[in-house]
């Protein structure tokens, strides 16, 4: 057990340093010479395990982005009845206005993250949650000022799916490089990392050290989470393709249905619809699939009087949910938000398919747009 101990310890020092933001005191601590000697200090099948244990660690938490239905809001016990909404459009005459209590129902463009077999189709019920994982922050900030500057959404999701994937920024097209320098500079080094090749990297080491399976089988054995890097490590050649034009993605990444459900998959007679959740103290939301990804949805939000806000409903796996600590002020019952607040709120947003084998859905408002490629310039604020 001490053994075990050791070398979980040690594993931990060497994804602490893998996937710190300073090179400088990750090369400072050495976790190569650490490995070395738990490794010899422990059993072959001892240090396998461990070996397995730690990488899919390595890869959950180091996922760029993370998905997980379980960090949804749940419904609110609050009733939600006489609902007589208002329609909410962000131009740039209305950004700067409070956001008084209310009802209201705005566009939203849904992107689906990564990809999948199956599009979301009218009716379909959805949960919302906070982006999570390592670059969850950085994709919501691509969504929201892309928008905000009228970028087509294909670019925009083209680029949110080479963020998924982990590929490096120079293996983008040059185009793209470009409007991350413009939109996002701020998080252009945290985007020059190969997510995926850090993973083989820490299994490298280790392999070199002790009689331990090829890097593709370790994979194999790790369930979901494997599966997940061999899904990325098909798509890389895709991903990384720097002449594949944006609109050819989807066709090229997406696979068939293996499971004989139809592509698109549509709400029943039968099914609810979505329900509402309290998404920040006092804002309720729900979400209404209309045509799914890449396409016209709708979120319905009620936002009520200061005086009767309460806090909002805290999922115990919340942890890691994305909330800009510039916005939690802004929640707060002495401040009013504003059109750009909650836009920039909302793009921080995901929708889970209610129990259906449907992709999930990042949200992005709808700015001054007469089509899915036309949208007018609003510019970056602030």
């Amino acid at each position: 057990m001490k053994q075990i101990f050791k070398v979980t310890l040690v594993f931990a020092s060497i994804l602490t340093a893998a996937f710190s933001t300073d090179a400088m005191a990750a090369r400072k601590q050495s976790p190569t010479d650490q490995l070395s000697q738990a490794l010899k200090q422990a059993g072959l099948k001892e240090v396998e395990n461990e070996v397995v244990r730690q990488l899919g660690q390595a890869i959950e938490v180091g996922a760029p982005l993370r998905l997980d239905h379980r960090t949804a809001f749940p419904p609110t016990t609050v009733p939600i009845d006489n609902f007589h909404p208002k329609k909410l459009e962000f131009t740039p005459e209305t950004m700067n206005q409070p956001l008084e209590p209310g009802d209201y129902t705005l566009d939203v463009i849904g992107h689906c993250t990564r990809w999948s077999l199956h599009y979301p189709g009218r009716g379909l019920a959805y949960k919302l949650a906070r982006l999570q994982g390592r670059q969850a922050e950085v994709i919501s900030e691509l969504y929201h000022r892309g928008t905000q500057q009228g970028i087509p959404p294909f670019g925009l999701h083209a680029m949110a799916w080479r963020i998924q994937g982990g590929v490096p920024l120079k293996h983008w097209r040059s185009r793209e490089q470009e409007l991350v320098h413009q939109l996002i500079p701020e998080y252009e080094s945290s985007l020059q990392g190969d997510y995926l090749e850090q993973i083989r990297e820490i299994y490298s080491k280790a392999a070199t050290l002790g009689k331990l399976p090829r890097y593709e089988t370790m994979l194999s054995r790790m369930g979901p989470v494997g599966e997940t890097v061999i899904e990325l490590q098909r798509a890389r050649k895709i991903l990384a393709n720097k002449t594949l034009a944006a609109e050819r993605m989807p066709e090229l990444l997406y696979g068939r249905p293996r499971d004989g459900l139809p592509r698109t998959l549509t709400g029943g007679p039968n099914d609810p619809p979505s329900s509402w959740s309290e998404i920040a103290p006092g804002v309720f939301a729900r979400l209404t699939i209309i045509r799914g990804n890449l396409g016209r949805n709708v979120l319905d939000l009620r936002v009520a009087p200061q005086d009767r806000i309460t806090p909002v409903s805290h999922h115990p796996r919340n942890t890691f949910a994305i909330l800009p600590v510039a916005l939690m002020a802004q929640m707060s019952p002495e401040r009013s938000w504003t059109f750009e607040d909650l836009m920039k709120y909302i793009s921080g947003l995901i929708g889970y398919p209610e129990g259906r084998p449907a992709q999930a859905l990042i949200l992005a408002p709808k700015v001054f747009c007469t089509g899915i490629n036309d949208c007018g310039f609003i510019g970056i604020r602030g």
